[in-house]
């Protein structure tokens, strides 16, 4: 696939290797801790989360989602008359429980917008992990889980709590693709369309242990 130029720190696996799954299921692999996946999406995490360790890192295969992902930047490319789409991955905090629907079904902001809709009625992804920590529900263990996604942000504008979709641009009856917390300087997303986005990555990660040192 081609990269676009909005990517912030992509990698890129295999799409072409990808098997075929029926609809609404998907196939998980873990990535070894000296791939340099693994090694990239650890150093996007630890930038803003420091005192926790990523333990295991899953890539997401759904070739249904990543079909509809694809058609969605292409239709996205006609619709803002460019050859490229603002596209990132970003972060998400989620729930253990809903780990089974999103990579099945995607984002879906029945799910994903329950925990404040302070920019638009949509499924939330940030830039820092630190924000999408706050959001991720630890288990009995302590492990924590997080997506790291793939976002077509396209054009964006600042959001508010009363949108349920973009708003349209000044002169135009075009919409936005997505809305931010602050145009100028964006570290929050909030989307509306689920095929703008794709469950790439799951991490585990936990709290890190201080060591006990006996006199």
């Amino acid at each position: 696939m081609q990269s676009d130029p909005g990517i912030k720190n992509r990698i890129d696996p295999p799409h072409s290797k990808w098997e075929v799954v029926p609809e609404n299921r998907y196939m998980k692999f873990i990535l070894l801790h000296d791939s340099s996946e693994f090694t990239s999406i650890v150093a996007m995490f630890s930038k803003t989360v420091s005192n926790h360790t990523v333990k295991k890192i899953w890539r997401v295969e759904n070739s249904n989602l990543w079909m509809l992902y694809n058609r969605q930047k292409d239709q996205m490319k006609k619709k803002n008359l460019a050859n490229t789409v603002d596209e990132r991955q970003l972060f998400h905090g989620t729930n253990p429980a809903d780990i089974d629907v999103i990579c099945s079904r995607n984002f879906d902001q029945n799910i994903c917008g329950t925990n404040g809709i302070e920019y638009g009625l949509g499924s939330y992804f940030a830039r820092d992990a630190s924000y999408s920590h706050k959001y991720s529900i630890p288990t009995s263990a302590g492990r924590r889980t997080m997506f790291l996604a793939h976002v077509l942000v396209g054009d964006f504008t600042e959001g508010n709590p009363a949108l349920i979709h973009p708003p349209q641009k000044y002169g135009s009856s075009q919409r936005y693709d997505s809305c931010v917390d602050n145009k100028n300087n964006p570290s929050i997303f909030v989307v509306f369309e689920k095929d703008q986005v794709y469950p790439m990555y799951i991490l585990e990660y936990e709290e890190r242990k201080t060591p006990c040192h006996v006199n």
